[in-house]
């Protein structure tokens, strides 16, 4: 009897009998669950791959494979695919690829040169179809006999296809056709075609034609600047500043008499003395003279573009060759010296002669 109870007593017993004897298997379950935890974490993280799997660099590579393909068969539809530049930046795109070392470069550089090879292929794509309009519209006869100057405008509107503006009418009614019916304008969006007919030519109007046109214009109005100028200085409305010479003209010392004294006619044969000699620009007493400049006396005194001057000297002063003005006043200071004036001629390294100042009307009212 007591032998029967002791073993009814003893359940716990057993059970940490059980437990022990399936512990080593408990325990290697838990080590296969850690270990693939640890696993699953290295691979999330890009430390490890699974057998077959690619690595992170190889699945870029791959997608840089397929992004040149795209584009070069966009190059292909396009039918630009056999044009240098397009050619040169693909071999570029895909130098570069070569080189990249990590992921991370490899989107750079498909990001960088991806959309270069798209610009080049749109570039050639417009290049392409504007030597197909050029051709189109140079080989009309309407075009080749037009002797002024228009514009053309060629555009694609969805439902309507390609539209063609003529408002000049210059375009047969074959040419029209052809341009709307040409493969390069069928297809696709394109932008504005613009087209300039002058003098039986045609060129197509682009922002470089536009920035060359521009600039050239600059140049002409630079041109006529420059002229204007020069025609300023020389008709005495501009200061004008050079070498030249300084001519003073006095009376006969005592005399009396009209022969001894400066007169307006002894002033003008030395002005245009001077002229004829080359001065580029010539003042009395201090007035510029121009074209309509007059010279006169009034009574005693002396007038030059209506303006008195002082006299006894009188001060001409010339821009020019200080030599060759001198010497054309030779003949002339001879006959003045008959009659006792004196000219005194002096050579000048700079002389400034000031612009001509149109009399205001208005100040003597």
């Amino acid at each position: 009897m007591i032998e029967a109870k002791s073993k009814k007593e003893n359940p716990i017993n057993n059970t940490i009998n059980n437990i022990s004897k399936y512990l080593p298997a408990i325990i290697f379950v838990m080590m296969l669950i850690l270990i693939f935890n640890s696993l699953l974490l290295a691979k999330t993280l890009g430390y490890v791959n699974m057998p077959g799997e690619m690595d992170r660099l190889e699945v870029a590579r791959k997608a840089a494979e397929m992004t040149v393909s795209y584009l070069e068969q966009q190059a292909k539809d396009a039918m630009v695919y056999d044009k240098t530049p397009v050619r040169e930046v693909i071999a570029q795109l895909k130098f570069e690829l070569e080189k990249a070392s990590t992921p991370e470069e490899i989107i750079e550089v498909q990001s960088i040169y991806g959309e270069k090879v798209k610009e080049v292929i749109d570039r050639e794509l417009d290049n392409k179809r504007n030597e197909a309009v050029l051709d189109i519209i140079s080989k009309d006869a309407n075009v080749k006999n037009f002797s002024g100057e228009t514009t053309v405008e060629l555009s694609k509107i969805e439902g309507k296809g390609v539209v063609v503006e003529d408002k000049a009418g210059i375009l047969s009614e074959n040419t029209v056709n052809a341009l709307k019916q040409n493969g390069l304008l069928t297809k696709g969006v394109w932008p504005l075609i613009e087209v300039r007919i002058y003098n039986g030519r045609a060129e197509i109007i682009t922002s470089r034609t536009l920035i060359d046109r521009l600039k050239q214009y600059e140049k002409e109005i630079e041109n006529f600047r420059s002229k204007l100028q020069e025609l300023r200085i020389a008709a005495g409305y501009t200061e004008l500043t050079g070498s030249g010479i300084t001519v003073k003209l006095y009376d006969a010392e005592e005399g009396y008499s009209s022969i001894d004294i400066v007169h307006d006619r002894d002033v003008r044969d030395i002005v245009n003395e001077l002229f004829a000699a080359g001065a580029k620009g010539v003042s009395v007493g201090g007035q510029r003279l121009v074209a309509n400049s007059s010279i006169r006396c009034a009574g005693p005194v002396i007038l030059v573009n209506q303006q008195p001057i002082a006299v006894n000297p009188i001060v001409i002063q010339a821009v020019g060759e200080p030599q060759v003005l001198a010497s054309s006043l030779d003949l002339i200071r001879s006959q003045l010296k008959e009659f006792g004036i004196r000219v005194e001629i002096s050579k000048e390294k700079q002389i400034k002669l000031p612009a001509f100042k149109e009399k205001n009307k208005y100040a003597e009212d």
